[in-house]
C-alpha cells in the first residue's frame, strides 16, 4: 500500500494504530522539511519572482512607449513632409501661376516664352539692339526665377550676357544691364523743338561742320527726325534711294497725339515704339508664335511668302509692327514683369488702337552710315533735326 492510500485511511479514520504511526510521521516529517525551506529558501524565490515580474513589467512598458514614440515620430515626420509637400507642390505652383512664369512655352512650340517676350520688348523699346542667343530660366518657385539672355549692339557688335532675377511683381528696375540707357537721345531729339536759344538751322549748322571735321569713312550712328511724318511706303523708297549708303536700323512709329512730352501719361520714362525694318537683322528663331494671330511677328517671315516685289513692304512693315504690338497687348503678366513703366501695357493697347484708327507711319529713324554718306542725306532730304549718338574709325563687320 502507497503513502496515498494511508493517508486516504487516515483521513477517513480506518487505518491501524501503526498505519496512523506511520502516516503522522511522514507529516512531521515533511512539516519539517517545509519549514526548513521557509526559512533558507523562500525570500529569495519571491526575490526571483519579483524581479522576473518587474522586469517583464518594464520590458512591456519599454515596448508600449518605443511604440507609441515611433508612432509619434511617424506622424511628425509625415506632416513635416506633407507640409513641405504642400507647400512646393500645391501653394507654390497656384502662386506661380498668379505671376509671369517665363519658362512657359505657350507662344511657341519649343523656345520658352521669355525668348518671344524679350525679343519683342527688345525691338519695341530699344533702337540699336536685339535679343541674341538663347534665353534660360531656373523656377525658384513663389513666383521668383532667374532668367538669362544676351542682347547685342548693332552698331558696336558687343554682346552683352545678362543675368537677372524676376520676383512676382516687383520691377527689375531701371538697370543698365537689363535697360539699355544709351537710345535716350531719339526721345530728347524728338522733343529738341522746345529747346530755347537755339534754332534748328544753328544746331544743324554745328551738326554738319563736326561730320565735316571727321575722317569720310568714320562710321556714325545717328538718330533724325523727318520734316513730316512718312507712310511706310515714302519709308521703303527712301531706304531703297539710300541702300548702299545708309544702314537704317530702327523706325520710330507715330503712336499716339505730338502733344505727348517727355514720358506716358506722367511716367518718366519715354513712350515711343518701333522696329527694325532689315528682314534678317532681327532676332531669328525657327519658332513661331501663332501667325495667325501675329502676322511676320519675326520680319524675316515675309520671305516663306514668295513676295518680294516692291509694293509688299509696307504691307510687311505695317504688319510686322502691329504684330509686335498687339503681342504685347496680350501678355500683360510679361509687361508688368520685364518692364520698368508702370503704365506700359495701357500704352501698347493705346499704341495698338491708334495706328489702327491712323496707320503706321515714322517720324523718325536711327541710322548707320559713314560720315561722307551721312552728309549727303542730311543735305538732300528734309530733315528737321539730327543727333549724333556714337562715332568708330571705321565700320565693323559682324
Amino acid at each position: 500500500m502507497n503513502f496515498k492510500d494511508l493517508l486516504d485511511k487516515y483521513k477517513a479514520g480506518s487505518a491501524s494504530s501503526e498505519e496512523a504511526k506511520l502516516v503522522e510521521e511522514e507529516l512531521n516529517k515533511h512539516e519539517a522539511i517545509q519549514d526548513y525551506l521557509s526559512e533558507n529558501y523562500n525570500l529569495d524565490f519571491e526575490k526571483d519572482i519579483l524581479e522576473e515580474s518587474t522586469t517583464k513589467e518594464t520590458t512591456f512598458v519599454k515596448k508600449s512607449v518605443n511604440k507609441k514614440l515611433r508612432k509619434v515620430i511617424l506622424a511628425s515626420v509625415s506632416i513635416v513632409f506633407l507640409i513641405i509637400f504642400i507647400i512646393f507642390c500645391v501653394i507654390s505652383p497656384i502662386i506661380n501661376n498668379l505671376y509671369y512664369d517665363p519658362s512657359k512655352k505657350t507662344v511657341g512650340k519649343e523656345q520658352q516664352d521669355l525668348y518671344f517676350d524679350l525679343k519683342v520688348i527688345t525691338e519695341l523699346n530699344y533702337p540699336g539692339y536685339l535679343l541674341t542667343g538663347p534665353t534660360t530660366t531656373e523656377n525658384l518657385g513663389f513666383g521668383t526665377h532667374n532668367i538669362y539672355f544676351q542682347r547685342r549692339n548693332l552698331f558696336t557688335n558687343e554682346i552683352k550676357e545678362i543675368s537677372t532675377k524676376i520676383k512676382r511683381n516687383n520691377k527689375i528696375g531701371l538697370s543698365q544691364d537689363f535697360f539699355p540707357g544709351d537710345y535716350s537721345g531719339f526721345t530728347t531729339l524728338k522733343f529738341s523743338s522746345q529747346s530755347k536759344g537755339q534754332s534748328a538751322e544753328r544746331v544743324r549748322d554745328r551738326l554738319l561742320n563736326n561730320i565735316k571735321e571727321l575722317n569720310p569713312i568714320s562710321y556714325i550712328s545717328a538718330y533724325i527726325i523727318f520734316e513730316k511724318d512718312l507712310s511706310m511706303n515714302e519709308f521703303y523708297e527712301l531706304s531703297r534711294k539710300y541702300e548702299d549708303k545708309i544702314a537704317f536700323k530702327w523706325v520710330a512709329v507715330r503712336t499716339g497725339s505730338e502733344t505727348v512730352r517727355g514720358g506716358y501719361k506722367g511716367q518718366p520714362a519715354p513712350s515711343m515704339s518701333g522696329f527694325n525694318p532689315n528682314e534678317i537683322g532681327g532676332s531669328f528663331s525657327d519658332d513661331r508664335a501663332d501667325e495667325n494671330k501675329y502676322p511676320y511677328l519675326q520680319m524675316s517671315d515675309w520671305m516663306t511668302d514668295g513676295k518680294t516685289i516692291k509694293s509688299d513692304f509696307a504691307e510687311y512693315y505695317t504688319k510686322h509692327f502691329t504684330s509686335l504690338l498687339k503681342y504685347m497687348a496680350d501678355r500683360e503678366k510679361a509687361v508688368t514683369a520685364l518692364d520698368h513703366n508702370d503704365s506700359k501695357f495701357q500704352y501698347y493697347k493705346d499704341s495698338l488702337k491708334y495706328i489702327e484708327e491712323n496707320g503706321v507711319k515714322t517720324y523718325g529713324v536711327l541710322v548707320y552710315a559713314e560720315a561722307k554718306d551721312l552728309l549727303e542725306f542730311i543735305n538732300n532730304e528734309n530733315l528737321k533735326f539730327i543727333q549724333i549718338d556714337n562715332v568708330i574709325p571705321f565700320k565693323k563687320t559682324p
